[in-house]
């Protein structure tokens, strides 16, 4: 009896001094999966991010010429990134955007200086983007106004974004492509503009449009047009301005830059009422 009571214990005290020993391999073993797992939660982290990178790369190429002044260029990559973000958390369509085999073609030469530009801007707005209300805004944009950019509440009352107000871009009227011309064989009339000139409501042979559907069916720059009838079934076509006319104007950003305004300075003055949150 004695000796299978001396035999209990000191198999107890073997299991007990295994588990002694057992116990610190265990731990050891486990802070090492911990740390291979943030490792490799690091190394996935790091690699997203620098796919966001260059996705981001490619659309703000797409969206803005390399030679634009650098404070322009970083303003134009926190609206890619805002409408990337907001793209990738509604799960709608992403901005377009160029390949490297593009851009090596559009840039040739240009395209390592080119390259670097955007880059370093991207590089110098890390993270940013534009919320309101704590949700990424619609970040609009166009090459060219037609002086002053469009108010979406006053076609969208519902569409709770006060900061596409309508901003004066008087400077807009000096750029290249402000204005074009165009003569058509159609009868065209204008039945309804906004605040801001944009037409909103037209007919041609009978057939009611938007402004922007009858710019899209027309191939013209802006919906900001005036038709003049020439003679009975031919007109003239004079528009002013390059895009939907909503939110930055590139052609203002330009030259707020060229006169020393920073990127947040130009983003403020074309979405008022936001807030420039980083989300990394």
């Amino acid at each position: 009896m004695h000796r299978k009571n001396l035999a209990k214990r000191i198999n107890t005290m073997l299991t007990i001094l295994l588990l002694l020993l057992l116990i610190p391999l265990f731990l050891t073993i486990f802070c090492q999966k911990m740390q291979l797992e943030e490792l490799l939660g690091n190394v996935n982290r790091t690699a997203e991010k620098e796919e966001d990178a260059d996705m981001l790369f490619c659309i703000v190429a797409k969206e803005i010429s390399a030679d634009a002044p650098e404070e322009c260029i970083k303003a134009q990559c926190v609206i890619a990134r805002t409408n990337l973000k907001a793209a990738e958390e509604t799960g709608t369509e992403l901005p377009g955007r160029m390949t490297m085999g593009e851009l090596q073609e559009l840039w040739g030469d240009y395209f390592s200086e080119a390259e670097g530009k955007i880059k370093e801007a991207i590089q110098e707005t890390d993270g940013e983007t534009l919320q309101y209300r704590n949700h990424y805004i619609y970040a609009a944009y166009h090459a060219v106004s037609a002086g002053n950019t469009r108010n979406m509440e006053e076609l969208y009352p519902d569409s709770d974004m006060p900061y596409l107000s309508g901003v004066a871009c008087y400077e807009d009227a000096q750029a290249p492509d402000y204005l074009s011309v165009l003569y058509l064989d159609q009868e065209i009339t204008i039945e309804e503009k906004d605040s801001a000139g944009y037409v909103t409501k037209a007919q041609m042979n009978g057939k009611s449009y938007t402004g922007e559907e009858l710019r899209g069916e027309l191939g013209l720059k802006s919906a900001n047009f005036s038709v003049t009838e020439l003679e009975p079934g031919k007109i003239r076509i004079v528009t002013k301005g390059h895009g939907h006319g909503f939110g930055l104007s590139q052609y203002t950003a330009q030259k707020m830059a060229e006169k020393g305004e920073d990127y947040r300075k130009i983003l403020q003055y074309f979405f008022p009422g936001t807030e420039l949150e980083n989300v990394e």
